[in-house]
């Protein structure tokens, strides 16, 4: 069956056509052009020249600590993922330094897990729990009472939860005591914490690939050849080693201002990624290899105050005198 269908041009002018009768066509050919009797009356598409305004964030981020420590920390992962945001690292690394010291970044995170999981929990339960936020809050110098909340949550199962239902309730309320857990040393171990963990991501990409990269490449694909989109992954985040250099430059700078504070995390493990750093063969690796290894000589040493403490026992001995059998002391 055929279909006659009308094509009305809006402006006079001589048909000629391109195709010709009879042929089958294509979406999107060409059946003639028209030479218009009035050229000027056709608009040309001009390039746009003004500015375009202000888009704002793809995603809208909130204001609580907590919504922006995440956002900080999943620009950084994708800097080590290979993707490229040099110019916000440096505001973005700063950011999430300041998030990380702020005394409300635990109370911001735990309020937010309790408003997901309220009447998936035990009411008794919520209640005991904010009810030690509420009574830490209203102190000045207010520490967040992880101990506190971690000995309530156990008690309740221990006490309410049948043994053969406690690893059901833990799983259903997993968030609450993974964050609890987080904070559990105070912020500063939670701070050394993040950090260690930014450097593992980096160790455990980059280790993958000390020698020639064709031969890494090719041993990847046969470990991983059910999966190769994470192979994709590796590579990608391996050609970009250059980028993620200078976030784990400054990220090993920072440890070092923090001497051996930084060491004082559960099971060291600040000390083990440095060491795994230091132990990078790849050429690419080389600058963090030495810098890491920089680090953990300095991480060793006395810390800035510790020293002082020194020096000043040092000087108040020397500037006293103590005989024997004497309970006076009297300076020199």
């Amino acid at each position: 069956m055929k279909m006659y269908m009308p094509l009305v041009a809006t402006e006079d002018g001589i048909p000629m056509f391109v195709k010709q009768p009879g042929v089958s066509l294509e979406p999107g050919d060409i059946i003639g052009i028209l030479t218009l009797d009035d050229p000027a009356r056709v608009k040309h598409a001009k390039p746009f020249e003004g500015q375009l305004p202000p888009m704002g964030l793809p995603h809208v981020v909130g204001t609580k600590p907590h919504q922006k420590f995440y956002y900080c920390m999943e620009t950084l992962n994708n800097i080590f993922d290979g993707f490229d945001n040099q110019t916000i690292m440096a505001s973005t690394l700063k950011e999430l330094l300041e998030i990380m010291r702020d005394p409300e970044l635990p109370f911001s995170e735990v309020a937010a897990i309790l408003s997901t999981l309220s009447g998936r929990m035990p009411a008794k339960l919520e209640d005991g729990i904010r009810s030690i936020l509420d009574s830490v809050k209203n102190k000045s110098g207010r520490e967040f009472p992880a101990p506190r909340i971690k000995k309530l949550l156990e008690n309740h199962v221990n006490d309410h939860i049948r043994p053969q239902d406690r690893t059901m309730f833990r799983s259903g309320l997993a968030p609450l005591f993974a964050a609890v857990d987080d904070y559990r040393n105070g912020l500063k171990a939670h701070e050394w914490e993040i950090i260690a963990s930014l450097l593992r991501k980096y160790e455990s990409v980059e280790r993958l690939f000390g020698g020639g990269i064709e031969a890494r490449v090719l041993a990847l694909r046969e470990q991983h050849k059910n999966d190769l989109d994470k192979v994709s992954a590796l590579v990608l985040s391996h050609t970009k080693a250059q980028a993620k250099n200078k976030l784990v430059l400054a990220l090993l700078d920072i440890v070092k201002a923090g001497g051996s504070s930084s060491l004082a995390t559960p099971d060291h493990k600040m000390g083990e990624v440095l060491k795994d750093l230091t132990a990078l063969e790849g050429r690419s690796a080389g600058a963090v290899a030495l810098k890491a290894r920089e680090v953990l000589i300095s991480t060793q040493l006395p810390s800035y105050e510790e020293r002082a403490t020194q020096m000043e026992s040092i000087l108040k001995t020397s500037v006293l005198t103590n005989y024997y059998g004497e309970q006076v002391k009297g300076h020199r």
